[in-house]
């Protein structure tokens, strides 16, 4: 697996069109692998008060295209890519990672006529934080609510091709996590949490924590 950032020229035309569109970004994501089209997680994010893309790959990516249309050509190097196992190899019971993660909250809730669920998106920062801390049991890890919490949240709309309009509602959570199974979390990373992965959502990205932090 491999952990790729591109940054984003947010100043061109192209690229303010690029962003206006989880469809498009997906599409710039998928033009940088060869072969078969394969879901990849990604999110855009920001890096140093620059607009950058994160990709998550099993392949290694080429991101000429991508650079030339939406970035920086001449930046050496015009991307990076790391190898992810380093990480993944690191992961130990009982340690504390700070983390981020931009996820589509959503509940589903019965429709009285059909019986049907019906997604519903969770808007409130509390409603947010319940809805991933129900999630971190399964997904390997434990969180203080305390700890973390959400530092930005949106809605997103726009269309899929030429078809239905698509209405998400993004929310971008930092803090500490603790990990209780390191194999169920090495899962969440490389699987994505929650829904809306086409679009941005459900990568979650670990650095160590400061170290006021440890102990």
């Amino acid at each position: 697996m491999y952990l790729s950032r591109v940054i984003l020229d947010d100043q061109k035309r192209e690229t303010m069109r690029l962003l206006s569109s989880p469809e498009f970004l997906h599409g710039a994501v998928e033009q940088s692998f060869p072969g078969e089209k394969q879901r990849r997680l990604w999110r855009l994010d920001g890096y140093g008060g620059q607009c950058c893309l994160l990709v998550l790959s099993a392949q290694k990516p080429d991101f000429t295209q991508t650079v030339s249309e939406y970035g920086f050509p001449d930046r050496s190097p015009a991307w990076e890519t790391k190898p992810y196992e380093a990480l993944l190899n690191k992961l130990r019971e009982g340690q504390t990672w700070r983390f981020r993660l931009k996820a589509n909250p959503v509940r589903s809730v019965k429709e009285d006529k059909t019986g049907r669920g019906k997604v519903m998106a969770h808007v409130t920062t509390s409603q947010q934080k319940d809805w991933l801390m129900k999630r971190a049991e399964d997904c390997g890890f434990s969180l203080d609510p305390d700890g973390f919490d959400v530092v930005h949240t949106q809605w997103l709309r726009f269309h899929k091709g030429r078809g239905h309009e698509i209405t998400l509602r993004t929310a971008t959570f930092e803090g500490l996590l603790n990990v209780r199974d390191p194999e169920a979390l090495k899962a969440a990373l490389l699987q994505g949490i929650g829904r809306a992965k086409a679009y941005g959502c459900g990568l979650m990205t670990l650095i160590p924590p400061h170290p006021r932090h440890h102990g």
